[in-house]
């Protein structure tokens, strides 16, 4: 997903595109900001972008993803080879185990693409063990890799794990973007849109709670 058909957080992701662009991007960011907002796409565009076979540029963004290409596509059906994400499991934590394996494949090269990203969803979910294991890395990182976390909770993390993050902050949607996304990314009408936008606080995640909760 370009930057470029993302909504809202404008000023953000032409930070990201930017940093993508002139190759300043850190070896590690840390997305901030309220749930189903949008920082998870976010960090699926960034991964694109760097990887994209064919990137451009356009009148918001330095730097952007074609969205089309081979690795693109990839992408966004998650099967792209350098592009690992990490989420809590069934029990709803994170574990060191999985996070020892990207550590490990992140100190590799890329087996395609330009970059290898990993993207921890739900960061505050990684137990103290894991996040003392990510630690390490971040502290001396690899150079063909970037790390990515994503949390609605940042001081969940320990201030090691932060302090080695610059902190991106995502904050809360205006309804009429809300009612955009859900009109465009899961096919609802305007009316409906606009009523569960309602209903979610400036968060796409808590509109779609709210519309499933008046169905059940």
């Amino acid at each position: 997903m370009p930057f470029d058909t993302l909504v809202g957080h404008q000023r953000v992701l032409r930070l990201l595109s930017r940093a993508v662009a002139r190759n300043t991007l850190p070896p590690a960011l840390l997305l901030a900001g309220p749930e189903g907002v949008g920082k998870r796409r976010a960090a699926l565009a960034v991964a694109e972008t760097l990887n994209c076979l064919k990137p451009r540029a356009n009148e918001s963004f330095e730097r952007d993803a074609c969205g089309e290409c081979e690795a693109c596509r990839r992408i966004a059906r998650s099967v792209h080879p350098d592009i690992m994400i990490v989420e809590p499991g069934d029990t709803g934590a994170i574990k060191i185990e999985q996070i020892r394996e990207v550590v490990d494949s992140s100190a590799y090269r890329p087996f395609e693409g330009r970059r290898r990203v990993v993207i921890v969803d739900h960061a505050d979910a990684m137990m103290a063990p894991a996040q003392s294991a990510l630690l390490k890395t971040l502290e001396e990182p690899p150079s063909a890799s970037v790390f990515l976390l994503i949390t609605s909770m940042p001081d969940a993390l320990l201030p090691t794990v932060r302090s080695r993050c610059p902190q991106l902050r995502f904050s809360q949607l205006p309804e009429a973007d809300v009612a955009e996304v859900l009109m465009r990314a899961h096919g609802y009408s305007e009316p409906d849109a606009r009523a569960a936008a309602v209903e979610g606080d400036g968060s796409v995640g808590r509109s779609l709670a709210a519309r499933a909760g008046e169905l059940a």
